[in-house]
C-alpha cells in the first residue's frame, strides 16, 4: 500500500511500515537533521533492492562523504524527502510538492505524530502560560487537512500519553475533539494507550495512538486495537539486548560487535547481514560524573535508587534538592529500559549502563537498540542529533506489528 508520512522525525514509524512492504510515497519533517537521515533510509533501501549494499556499508565506514555517497541514488529517491514545517502558510507548497511525488498514485494511509511536547505532562505547568500561542497543540488541524486531501484509507495518528488529560485555551479536553476533527472527515477512529514493553519492545513505553478507518470500507477502528492484541509478546531484557556488544568506556568509540553470540531475538531484529557495527559511540564523561555513576550502579546492584539530595556533598552541582531527584538513573539489565526521551541527547545520566566495569551512558547504538533500531540505521549528522532523533522515535518493532495487522484488516 502507498503512504505518507508526516512529522516523520527520525524514521522509527516509517521504518515499521518499509519493513511491512508498505510504499513510503513520502515524509514531510522541518528539522534538517532528521530530513538527511530519512534520506540516507531510502538511500539504503534503493541500494539494497539493487544489490549494492557495498557502497552503504563503505559510507557507514567513513571510506566515501555524504555527497559521494548520495550521488550514487537516483535524485527520485531523495526527492521523497520534504524538508518543511508543517504550518498554515507551508500547508499549499508542501501539498503542491506531494501531488508533483505521487502524481495519480493513490494514497492509501497517511502515518504520523505531531510534536509532542505541548500535550507531555512534563512541564505542564510552564507550557499553560503559553497555549494561547503555542501553535504545536493544533497541529492535529493540519493532519486533517492531510486527511481531505488525499481521503486514505487508514490514517495512523501517533502521541504521548498526556494528551489523553490535556486542555485546550478553554479547558475543555482536546482529545475528544481530535476525534471529532477526524470522525468529521469520515473515519471510524478509535484510540488505545499502548505500552511498547507489551509488544515485544525491550522498552516501557506508554504512547497513544488514534488510529482510523474509511467509513465507506465497513471496518470498524476498534477492530485494529482488538487484532493487534494478537502480536503482544514478552520483551527481552537489556542484558541480553546489549550482550553482543563490545565492552567499552566513556569517550570511546567501538564499531565491532564482541566474539559472544548475539541471543536469537537480536539475531533475529536488529543485526544485520553485514558485520559492521555503526554508531556505537559512548560519551565522554568527567570524573564527578564518573564517581556518581559507580554510586548508582552499586545501589541498583543491591536493590537501591539513589536520590539526588542523597549524594555525597562534593559530586553535587545544583543547589534544588527538592525537585527532579531523579536525575541519575541505571537502566535494570534484568528488565527492559525505562522510557527513552529525546533529553538523552543534552546528558545520559538517566540511562546509565548497568555494568559497572563499564562506568558510562549508554552509546547511540545502544540507544537505538532499545527503540528496535536494526544496527544498519545511520542516524546524521552528530551525536546529539542521533540522540534526538532516537528519543522522539516510535519503536520500530511496535510500528512493523501496527503496519502488518492494518495489512491484515483490510485485506
Amino acid at each position: 500500500m502507498n503512504i505518507i508520512d508526516l512529522f516523520s522525525g527520525g524514521g522509527g514509524l516509517t521504518e515499521g511500515f518499509k519493513q511491512q512492504s508498505y510504499n513510503i510515497l513520502c515524509h514531510v519533517e522541518m528539522e534538517k537533521d532528521a530530513c538527511d537521515t530519512l534520506k540516507t533510509r531510502e538511500a539504503y533501501y534503493y541500494l539494497k533492492n539493487n544489490n549494492k549494499l557495498p557502497i552503504y556499508e563503505s559510507y557507514l565506514a567513513g571510506n566515501i562523504s555524504k555527497e559521494e555517497f548520495y550521488g550514487y541514488i537516483p535524485s527520485e529517491h531523495l526527492s521523497k524527502v520534504l524538508n518543511y514545517k508543517i504550518s498554515q502558510n507551508e500547508l499549499p507548497n508542501i501539498i503542491d510538492n506531494i501531488n508533483r511525488l505521487v502524481g495519480k498514485t493513490k494514497i492509501d494511509g497517511i502515518i504520523g505524530g505531531p510534536p509532542c511536547q505541548a500535550y507531555s505532562t512534563i512541564g505542564r505547568a510552564r507550557n499553560d502560560r503559553k497555549k494561547e500561542k503555542d501553535e504545536r497543540i493544533y497541529l492535529y488541524k493540519y493532519y486533517s487537512k492531510f486527511l481531505e486531501e488525499y481521503n486514505p484509507k487508514f490514517f495512523v495518528f501517533e502521541n504521548v500519553k498526556g494528551l489523553l488529560s490535556y486542555k485546550d485555551i478553554y479547558k475543555e479536553r482536546l482529545l475528544p475533539k481530535i476525534i471529532k476533527e477526524f470522525q468529521s472527515k469520515g473515519y471510524d477512529v478509535n484510540h488505545k494507550l499502548l505500552n511498547s514493553a507489551d509488544y515485544g519492545v525491550p522498552q516501557k513505553r506508554e504512547r497513544l495512538f488514534i488510529f482510523g478507518i474509511k467509513n465507506n470500507l465497513h471496518k470498524k477502528a476498534n477492530t485494529f486495537f482488538e487484532s493487534l492484541l494478537f502480536y503482544r509478546e514478552e520483551s527481552i531484557s537489556i542484558k541480553d539486548l546489549f550482550f553482543d556488544l563490545p565492552i567499552m568506556s566513556a569517550g570511546e568509540t567501538k564499531n565491532e560487535y564482541s566474539e559472544k553470540k548475539p541471543v536469537p531475538f537480536v539475531k533475529n531484529n536488529l543485526r544485520c547481514s553485514n558485520e559492521y557495527l555503526s554508531q556505537n559511540i559512548s560519551r565522554p564523561n568527567n570524573n564527578r560524573d564518573k564517581t556518581i555513576y559507580r554510586l548508582v550502579v552499586k545501589a541498583k546492584d543491591s536493590g537501591k535508587t539513589i536520590k539526588y539530595n542523597e549524594l555525597p556533598t562534593s559530586l553535587k552541582t545544583h543547589k534544588n534538592e527538592k525537585h527532579f531527584l531523579d536525575r541519575f538513573k541505571c537502566l535494570n539489565e534484568n528488565e527492559q529500559s525505562h522510557t527513552l526521551v529525546a533529553h538523552i541527547s543534552k546528558d545520559g545520566h538517566y540511562y546509565i549502563h548497568p555494568d559497572l566495569t563499564q562506568n558510562r551512558s549508554i552509546t547511540v547504538r545502544e540507544a537505538a537498540r532499545i527503540q528496535m533500531f536494526p544496527d544498519d540505521y545511520h542516524f546524521e549528522n552528530s551525536r546529539t542529533s542521533a540522540f534526538k532523533q532516537i528519543g522522539n522515535a516510535v519503536p520500530v518493532y511496535l510500528s512493523s506489528k501496527i503496519a502488518r495487522t492494518i495489512k491484515e484488516i483490510l485485506k
